[in-house]
């Protein structure tokens, strides 16, 4: 069975991702559509390949993902394709890739297509009109690019001084939970088996490292590494965004919470 994904920013009051599913339907009756995530904060990519990079991995081999995040992005409207992991991905040319594969070598493909009434009706029926020349295994209208012809983007990670890690907010979850842009690796080498503390805002601070949401008393925050290996913030059945004003960064708001991590 065809297996299609969507991630956008569309939102879940908008007409944009139901009519995005009945073209795919329309052309592919049998075919399988799952959303990654339509609520994605707009123009935040970060949030976008966060939350995409988790997911896709974990789709049957051959799938198609559909990315509509800040398609108008760059103004020449480019469209790219990937194939990674056994996984086709279909996106704008708006740094989105680049962050996904942490500018490791990929090879990267332009869909050639010029589309004169460029929106997100459109860029779909460009996508499902190359997951069919996939399928009836006979590519055309793509060229193989160098990455360097692309619009770059590089992950913001937390920023390193001797003792300390300056963090931002990448993602905050339903439950409120703030997810760092600060990975296991990046934390256990800046740590050096030290200990630590985080303090934000209100001269909060955590000290120790927990394994479950219900490893503290209930309302008492503290923090973790989820499954995707990132530090996250928590309040054990609470919301710590809320409670303490946390933010997510984004690259188009200049206002965000800077966490920082002490060694000592």
């Amino acid at each position: 069975m065809l297996s299609i994904t969507l991630t956008s920013d569309f939102g879940s009051q908008n007409y944009a991702l139901a009519s995005v599913k009945g073209k795919i339907l329309s052309a592919f009756p049998e075919s399988t559509i799952t959303d990654i995530s339509n609520t994605i904060t707009p123009f935040n990519l970060q949030q976008a390949v966060y939350i995409f990079k988790q997911a896709y991995r974990y789709f049957p081999s051959g799938s198609f993902h559909f990315i509509f995040n800040d398609l108008y992005a760059d103004s020449k409207r480019q469209l790219l394709y990937a194939y990674e992991n056994q996984q086709h991905i279909f996106c704008a040319d708006n740094g989105f890739l680049t962050l996904l594969f942490d500018d490791k070598p990929i090879k990267l493909y332009r869909l050639t297509e010029r589309i004169l009434e460029y929106n997100y009706l459109t860029v779909a029926d460009v996508f499902i009109g190359h997951v069919a020349s996939i399928l009836h295994h006979n590519p055309i209208g793509i060229d193989v690019i160098d990455v360097n012809s692309v619009v770059i983007k590089h992950p913001a990670y937390a920023s390193q001084k001797e003792h300390t890690l300056e963090a931002q907010v990448l993602h905050i979850d339903t439950f409120g939970n703030v997810v760092l842009n600060v990975t296991k690796s990046q934390f256990e080498e800046a740590r050096g088996g030290r200990k630590f503390k985080i303090l934000f805002m209100r001269d909060e601070e955590i000290n120790q490292l927990s394994e479950h949401y219900n490893d503290v008393p209930e309302g008492n925050k503290l923090c973790l590494f989820n499954t995707a290996g990132y530090l996250e913030i928590a309040i054990h059945k609470g919301n710590a965004a809320s409670l303490f004003g946390f933010q997510i960064k984004n690259e188009r708001n200049l206002f965000y919470n800077n966490i920082k991590l002490f060694f000592e």
